[in-house]
């Protein structure tokens, strides 16, 4: 059994490509959110601004992010996306609970046959 398969190399590249142009595009995103409240539109937010501030207090309340950035946040996302959500787990017994029923459903329908047969 091999540890690392090859041909899935091409797949990780545009996966890792594929992440950090989301995490980037989330950190600006979250970066002109940050510049609307707490700049922009800052005396119409009123206390929210005020709290905006308090929360993430940038210098200067400039929102700034580099590379390191981008990599620790996509690092974030991949390790979150990876987690196992407990929904799984209830979605697969529901399955094959429905899988079990439907298969006594079918050995009952064919024991009935089988009867109505040997009345005959």
């Amino acid at each position: 059994m091999q540890l690392v398969a090859p041909a899935r190399f091409l797949d990780g590249i545009v996966f890792a490509v594929f992440l950090l142009f989301v995490s980037g595009a989330g950190l600006f995103i979250f970066g002109e959110f940050h510049k609307m409240v707490a700049i922009t539109q800052a005396k119409k937010m009123g206390v929210f601004a005020t709290a905006m501030d308090a929360l993430f207090p940038f210098p200067n309340k400039q929102y700034a992010f580099n590379l390191t950035h981008i990599l620790l946040f996509a690092i974030l996302v991949s390790l979150l996306s990876m987690t196992h959500h407990p929904a799984q787990d209830s979605l697969q017994a529901e399955a094959k609970a429905a899988k079990k029923a439907s298969k006594a459903a079918k050995e009952d329908a064919e024991k009935g046959n089988e009867t109505s047969a040997k009345d005959k």
